[in-house]
């Protein structure tokens, strides 16, 4: 009797140890999978950084001048560079490899401390660069179109050292809201004209060839853009200095690839 009570109990015994080991398996065996789950999820949905483009040569040359891509400085501000489009004066692309709105280190400095002071008035509104440094070539053939269309007073010739773009220390731009839509300014970019005069702005309004709009739009962005160090020219609202043009040319570097 007493040794069928002992096969009984071992039994048992077995029998509730083969139970604790299978559930324990269970337990590690949902807990491994549960990690494998966790990390492939995590994997997957992590959103991949898209690196930027690299540098064509003719920005690679700017860069090696010591010129700065503003996106790298300040991701807020905008670039759309018109002469890298069709869309301008002269109706054909200037910029064949240029796609970075390239400046001094100082001019980007500038401009990001502008991009803040436009925010702290209005927060949803951003800065739209149109044009920033460029090479001395492209200023020849715009000086060309200049002489034929009698419109000299709005390109610098480049014989006589050029402008301030051509130092990267000059910048073109406007407002543009969260989805990057250029503000109403009274006047497109590069017009030849005296509507798009800073010196003759109230005479616009009141004639009625700039709205209210336009004229805040125009005071607003010299405000932040004066505000943060930059100089302005009478004849274009969107143009913007960082020193004069005999400053430059005396102790900046033409940025001339020619040479």
């Amino acid at each position: 009797m007493a040794r069928w009570i002992y096969i009984f109990l071992l039994s048992v015994f077995v029998g509730l140890s083969a139970c604790s080991r299978k559930s324990n398996d269970d337990v590690r065996e949902k807990t491994t999978t549960a990690l494998t789950h966790t990390s492939e999820s995590t994997e997957t949905e992590t959103p991949s950084q898209p690196f930027p483009p690299p540098d064509s040569p003719t920005e690679k040359r700017m860069r090696e001048m010591g010129l700065v891509d503003i996106t790298e400085i300040d991701s807020a501000i905008r670039v759309h560079l018109v002469y890298a489009t069709a869309d301008n004066f002269l109706g054909y692309i200037l910029y064949e490899d240029i796609r970075k709105a390239f400046m001094l280190p100082a001019v980007a400095e500038k401009l990001s401390d502008a991009r803040r002071r436009l925010q702290a008035e209005r927060p949803e509104l951003t800065l739209l660069v149109y044009d920033a440094a460029r090479p001395m070539s492209v200023q020849e053939q715009m000086w060309k179109v200049a002489v034929k269309q009698d419109k000299k007073d709005y390109v610098a010739n480049p014989r006589n050292g050029g402008g301030l773009h051509n130092y990267g220390a000059a910048v073109d731009l406007t407002l543009c809201d969260a989805e990057g839509n250029p503000l109403p300014m009274g006047s497109p970019y590069d017009y030849f004209g005296l509507k798009a005069n800073i010196d003759r702005e109230n005479e616009l309004l009141r004639t009625g060839e700039i709205t209210q709009q336009e004229f805040d739009n125009r005071r607003l962005l010299r405000r932040v853009m004066t505000g943060a160090g930059f100089r302005t020219i009478t004849v274009e609202w969107w143009h913007f200095n960082l020193i004069s043009r005999a400053q430059a040319i005396a102790t900046l570097q033409k940025i001339d690839f020619n040479d």
